[in-house]
């Protein structure tokens, strides 16, 4: 059986088999989700499908994440505006507006090019 360690920046392979001491096959970058050849050559062909299952895992969940943080953002911005009116410190709001002002350079940037 395979599990898959999630660090910051890479995935860990470790084969954890039903009695014995587990056996750490590698690390695969989250990046860009490529099997190293030097991991690759320890897989056999039910491990390698189940290690592109979980390679595919990521990148939905990766996908979805982001269209909530998406579909909850204005809830987010309104929530921070208040609290940016009714208690953030001085150093806190220029954080904020440092955000916002940030957001909506890119924003029309952004929409500058699409009409180009």
């Amino acid at each position: 059986m395979l599990l898959f360690i999630d660090d910051t920046r890479t995935l860990k392979l470790v084969r954890q088999p039903d009695n014995g001491p587990r056996e750490v096959l590698g690390k695969v970058k989250k990046h860009d989700l490529q099997l190293p050849e030097e991991i690759l050559v320890q897989l056999d062909t039910g491990e390698i499908e189940e290690v592109e299952a979980v390679f595919d895992l990521m990148t939905e969940g990766e996908a979805h994440r982001m269209r909530a943080a998406a579909a909850a953002f204005p809830t987010t911005v309104r929530e921070v505006l208040a609290y940016y009116k009714d208690g953030a410190s001085p150093v806190e709001q220029r954080w904020i507006l440092g955000a916002l002002l940030e957001g909506l350079r890119v924003v029309r940037r952004h929409d500058r090019q699409a009409l180009a």
